[in-house]
């Protein structure tokens, strides 16, 4: 080989970094521009969470304040079962047939009573249902029976019934003077 000969080179590779680096900017400026969005709608979440929480927490409080109005009815109604038997007695009738109709008696602690009346058991019933408030009453002379006459909602009562109702408990308030009171 010759002196004024250079050797053969491969050749000289040379990258231009000049795209490489516009793309990299731009993808730079692509998440920079993002992170804006993101962090709002982060601060959005958030600020929906604090909500929800707080919501959580006043729905909390209000349930407590329920828990303790229901306590303090609780204790109302074991101080109030102490001193009195309440005795509720719905009475309703068939709107097609007046002559069958339903009476329930119900009192604290016991089962109740359910009479069919119709006009072949009339008396035997009334007396079942003068029997069964006459021995609520005596469970505990010393408590007052307060007696409440209702009607079931939608439905009616017959008259004769509710005075065969108010004669039997004026009878029983003759015979355990003070110990019985009609609520109606």
């Amino acid at each position: 080989m010759g002196k004024n000969k250079k050797p053969k080179s491969i050749g000289r590779l040379l990258i231009d970094l000049t795209p490489l680096l516009d793309v990299i900017f731009i993808v730079l400026i692509v998440v920079l521009a993002g992170q804006d969005t993101f962090k709002a709608e982060a601060d959005q979440k958030f600020a929906e969470a604090q909500e929800i929480q707080e919501d959580a927490e006043q729905e909390l409080e209000d349930m407590m304040a329920s828990v303790k109005t229901y306590e303090n009815q609780l204790e109302i109604y074991e101080e109030l079962n102490e001193k009195y038997n309440v005795i509720t007695v719905v009475s309703n009738y068939a709107l097609n047939d007046r002559t069958y109709r339903r009476v329930k008696v119900k009192a604290n602690g016991n089962e109740p009573l359910l009479l069919e009346l119709n006009p072949s058991n009339s008396e035997r019933s009334w007396a079942e249902f003068k029997t069964k408030i006459e021995d609520i009453v005596k469970e505990d002379l010393t408590k007052e029976t307060i007696i409440s006459i209702k009607v079931e909602e939608g439905e009616k009562m017959l008259y004769r019934d509710y005075e065969k109702m108010k004669s039997i408990i004026n009878e029983l308030q003759g015979s355990y003077p003070g110990k019985i009171s009609v609520k109606e």
